[in-house]
């Protein structure tokens, strides 16, 4: 059973790992190896700190392991609009097991709960058909510099009126 909590500071050195396994396994047919080596490069553990600091981050566990993670910003901060996804990221053990599911629930009820109207994503290409199955749309194609590579990713939006 999949369980959700408010994400603590002394979880940034796990979600950091989760997050760049997430990375380097479950997105490795989607980019190559130096756009993942660059992307997880950006996944410290002093990243992670931060966004528990800024944002709202939601941690699932399966049998007391961390199985994932999602953050929503509430405010504007760091760059983030209100809304704003930021993170999705399921450890590869623990794909196919509702993870994402019940992150994403948490997400929605944060999001309702502060009066926003609609939430986006810049999900990967590996995140995107998992934010297409709860109700997200694609609206645009982005293309990002990250430390010499290209990324390119899908912008995503779902209304929560209604």
């Amino acid at each position: 059973m999949t369980a959700v909590r408010a994400a603590r500071p002394e979880d940034a050195a796990e979600l950091a790992r989760v997050s760049r396994a997430a990375i380097e396994e479950s997105a490795a047919e989607h980019y190559t190896p130096a756009q993942r080596a660059v992307w997880a490069r950006r996944r410290t553990e002093e990243a992670h700190a931060r966004y528990v600091e800024v944002t709202v981050v939601l941690v699932a566990e399966v049998d007391g392991a961390v199985a994932g993670f999602a953050s929503v910003a509430v405010e504007p901060v760091d760059g983030l609009v209100p809304g704003e996804v930021d993170q999705l990221f399921v450890a590869p053990w623990a794909g196919g097991r509702g993870v994402a599911r019940a992150l994403l629930a948490g997400v929605e009820d944060v999001a309702r709960a502060a009066g926003l109207p609609a939430l986006v994503t810049h999900a990967s290409w590996r995140a995107a058909p998992v934010f297409a199955r709860y109700g997200y749309r694609q609206v645009a194609v982005e293309t990002v510099p990250v430390d010499g590579e290209e990324l390119t990713r899908a912008r995503m939006v779902k209304d929560l009126a209604g």
